[in-house]
């Protein structure tokens, strides 16, 4: 299976150490056709992109679409925060964001739990305890707020889930499968064991492969996902994936 696509990449606007040019240069190389960079959502305390910085990478986008078009789509992305049941980034006040911008200028929205924000409910403080070794969210309730909040800002993908705190995957799948979200299958640190990515695929889920590049280098480095999707027998389950 060949990857066209990789949604799930990081420059040096949050953590990552290359420019969205050199991320796009390194997408063309490998023979992708589409590429977005998704920098983590302004409520990350460490990396979080926004105010006039997050304009600034609309602007970039838009130039190297302009001057790449020809050759790949580049895309620009948002790795949201899940803050709470229903709540993420796109939930907060507009102080994260320049003046008059909304989330219409972004070509794709992912959704992931994150150790560096500030919880907003009992719920992801139990899931923050989790993530450092204290303790153990409730699963099910873990993926009904990741799936309440992707249905009320229209998410396009689940980023890594399970990684940090465990979602009940049948509940997720489900869900997902109704909504049309799409899990990913990160190829920088898989968060689905072969088993639970093929419990997902019976209950109708469909996947994304993301690299997480978070070096040009990286970029469309897919090999661990398609590993553990060819395992688990779910590559045809993979919507950025063709043969």
């Amino acid at each position: 299976m060949k990857i066209f696509a990789d949604y799930h990449t990081h420059t040096n606007y949050s953590h990552g150490r290359g420019t969205p040019e050199e991320n796009v240069l390194a997408a063309v190389k490998k023979g992708l056709r589409r590429i977005a960079v998704s920098e983590h959502a302004g409520a990350h305390l460490f990396y979080g992109v926004r105010g006039e910085k997050l304009r600034a990478l609309r602007q970039e986008i838009d130039r190297l679409n302009k001057r790449y078009g020809n050759r790949i789509e580049v895309l620009m992305g948002l790795e949201c925060n899940l803050l709470g049941g229903g709540k993420c980034d796109l939930s907060l006040p507009h102080a994260l964001w320049p003046k008059g911008f909304d989330a219409a200028p972004f070509d794709v929205l992912l959704l992931g739990f994150h150790k560096g924000i500030m919880p907003r409910d009992k719920l992801t403080w139990q899931a923050m305890g989790e993530a450092f070794g204290i303790g153990r969210a409730d699963p099910v309730k873990v993926a009904g707020a990741l799936l309440e909040t992707a249905a009320n800002h229209g998410i396009h993908m689940l980023s890594h889930p399970g990684e940090y705190v465990k979602a009940d995957i049948p509940t997720l799948a489900k869900g997902a499968a109704q909504l049309g979200i799409l899990l990913e299958i990160n190829a920088s640190h898989v968060s689905l064991t072969p088993k639970e990515l093929r419990e997902a695929a019976s209950c109708g889920a469909k996947f994304v492969a993301g690299s997480d590049a978070h070096t040009p280098e990286r970029v469309g480095c897919f090999d661990a996902a398609l590993s553990a999707a060819e395992k688990a027998g779910v590559t045809g389950h993979i919507v950025n994936g063709e043969s």
